[in-house]
C-alpha cells in the first residue's frame, strides 16, 4: 500500500500493462457505494487524485468503451490526451496520439456531441446491434460501425471486433449496465476503483447493474490499495 502523494511515474509503473489484449474497468465510488452524486453525475463524486488515475489509464488504453446512456448523461465527447507527459508516452509506445472511443449502442440513439468530427481529438468507433447497422452505416461510414450482435451488443463480440482493429487494450468507463453485462460474460480482465471517503446517504446507481443471482457475479483478488489525499485506488484482477 502506497500513500500520500504520488508520481505520474509511480502510477505509470502501477498500472502498467503487458503487451497482450486486457480488458479493465474503472469506476469511482462512495463509501456506501454510490457511482454517482446527487446529481446524477460521476463527475460529482471524483477527486484530483481519481482523476489522476482516470489519466493514466487512458493514456495506457487503444480504446475507451462507453456506453450510450453514460456518453449522454456525462456529456462525453472525442477523447484527447492533453498531458505533454502522457502524449509523449503514447507516441513512444507507438499508440495514436488519442484513445479511440467505442460507444456502445442497441438503439442506435448517439448524441450529437460525440457525432461531432474535433480536429485533433481520437476516433470514433460504434459497437451496435444489427438491426441499427444500416442506418449508423449510412451516417458514420462502414469503417466507424462494428456490428457485435442481433439486438444487443455482446461482450465477447465487441472485443472481438476491437482486437480485429488493434485495439487490444480495452478500458471501459461504464455505464453500470455495460459492466454489469461484460462481468457476466466473463471478459473483465481488471476492475481499477476509486473508493472515495464520503458517504452521500439516499439511493442511487451503483458501479454494477445486473439481474441478481445465488452466486457472486464476478470475484477479483487485490493486485495494490495507493491512497491518495485520503482517497483509495483500488486495483482488482479477476481471480483465477
Amino acid at each position: 500500500m502506497s500513500t500520500g502523494q504520488v508520481s505520474l511515474e509511480e502510477l505509470l509503473r502501477q498500472y502498467a500493462v503487458g503487451p497482450g489484449p486486457l480488458v479493465r474497468a474503472n469506476f469511482v465510488t462512495t463509501l456506501d457505494g454510490h457511482a454517482t452524486g446527487g446529481d446524477g453525475l460521476s463527475g460529482s463524486i471524483n477527486s484530483a487524485a481519481d482523476k489522476q488515475v482516470f489519466d493514466v489509464l487512458r493514456a495506457l488504453a487503444d480504446v475507451v468503451v462507453v456506453g450510450a446512456g453514460t456518453i449522454r448523461a456525462e456529456g462525453y465527447g472525442r477523447l484527447r490526451t492533453q498531458d505533454p507527459e502522457l502524449l509523449r508516452l503514447r507516441r513512444d509506445a507507438g499508440r495514436s496520439d488519442h484513445p479511440v472511443l467505442a460507444v456502445v449502442t442497441a438503439s442506435g440513439e448517439l448524441p450529437e456531441k460525440v457525432l461531432a468530427q474535433e480536429p485533433g481529438a481520437g476516433d470514433l468507433l460504434v459497437l451496435c446491434a444489427e438491426a441499427v447497422a444500416a442506418d449508423l452505416t449510412e451516417r458514420l461510414g462502414a469503417e466507424a460501425v462494428l456490428v457485435c450482435g442481433d439486438d444487443v451488443v455482446e461482450a465477447t463480440r465487441a472485443l472481438e471486433a476491437l482486437h480485429a482493429r488493434g485495439l487490444n487494450q480495452v478500458l471501459t468507463e461504464g455505464g453500470p449496465h455495460l459492466l454489469g453485462g461484460w462481468l457476466q460474460a466473463g471478459v473483465v480482465d481488471e476492475l481499477c476503483l476509486t473508493l472515495r471517503p464520503v458517504v452521500l446517504g439516499g439511493t442511487g446507481p451503483r458501479i454494477v447493474e445486473a439481474a441478481s443471482g445465488t452466486g457472486a457475479l464476478a470475484r477479483f483478488e487485490l493486485h495494490h490499495v495507493l491512497e491518495i489525499d485520503g482517497d483509495l485506488m483500488l486495483r482488482y484482477v479477476a481471480a483465477s
